[in-house]
This record gives structure tokens, sequence and C-alpha cells, in this order.
């Protein structure tokens, strides 16, 4: 997509997103990069950002984020943060109860949007033809193939939400 298309889809996204949502995004964009970890009650928002759409895994994902000493999730996501490498930052918030691979790269993208974007099997289907769940080595592939395809000085979440629309719209899944 060029500067334009991406820009469009972007906007579609925007467009559709579910205000709720949204909300969510925002507030954890404003506090998560000068804090430096999440909170069990950031993490169960992220969690129900992600889920939204699927009530049954989302509450029961709350409920093991929720199993967790809040102390504990704040300790693993510090750590998750301190380093620079994709692959490692997924395996460590992975080491949370009820988060996934793809819940992780949500925690991510929170934190620093112009570095990082979701991935999930949509975008894996999207840029690698693989209809398949996201793996955490697929991450950093992710990122990289996201970066490759900004035809301009977009963050990543912008481009990420550009081609998943586009995906939701072509191929008629994702709905929030």
């Amino acid at each position: 997509m060029d500067a334009d298309e991406i820009r469009e889809w972007s906007d579609r996204y925007d467009e559709v997103y579910d205000e709720d949502l949204q909300a969510i995004e925002d507030r954890l964009n404003d506090v998560l990069p000068e804090q430096g970890y999440i909170t069990r009650e950031q993490l169960e928002d992220v969690v129900r950002w992600k889920l939204n759409g699927q009530q049954g895994r989302r509450d029961l994902n709350v409920e093991k984020v929720n199993a967790v000493p809040d102390a504990f999730i704040r300790r693993v996501s510090e750590a998750a943060f301190l380093v620079d490498d994709p692959t490692l930052q997924l395996k460590t918030l992975q080491s949370i109860p009820g988060i996934g691979g793809a819940t992780a790269t949500v925690v991510l993208m929170f934190s620093d949007p112009e570095a990082y974007a979701i991935g999930d099997r949509y975008i894996v289907h999207e840029f690698f033809g693989e209809d398949r769940g996201m793996r955490v080595t697929d991450y950093p592939k992710i990122l990289a193939e996201l970066r490759e395809r900004n035809p301009g000085d977009f963050d990543l979440r912008t481009v990420e939400k550009a081609y998943y629309q586009r995906y939701r719209v072509e191929n008629e899944v994702g709905d929030w």
C-alpha cells in the first residue's frame, strides 16, 4: 500500500473502532510508556480489548490474570519492557497466566505504538499466506514486514491497522 492507502484503510479502521476499546487503547498509550510496567488491572483491560469478541475466552483469561498477584505482573512486565528483543519480550509476558502471544503483542503495542504493532493470526495470514496462529518467532518478522511496508513516517500501529482493516474487509473476519 502507498501512503494514501495506509491513511485510507487506517481511517476506515478508526471509523468502526468500538469507542470502549478505543478508550482502553488511549488510556494505556498514555500511561504505559512512562510507567515502565503494567498493573493487573491494566492487563485485564488488555485482555478485554484483545478478546472483546470472544466472551468465554476473554472471561477465562481475565480470571487467570486475576489469580496472580499484582506485584508479579508488574515485575514480569517491567522485565519485558527492559529488553529490546520482541521474541524475549513475548516469552516473558507469556509467563503471566492468561497471556498468550497475540495478547502480549497488544501489551507491547500499548506501551509503544511507534515501534510495536499487534500480531495475530490475521496478520500472519496477510503477510505470510498461512492460516495459523501467530508464533512467538513470527513477531520480529511481522514488525520487520510492517517497517518495510511503511511508505512514510507512520507509526507501526497505523500501518498494522491499515493492513488489518483491509484484511477484515476482504475476508469478512475479525469483527469487534
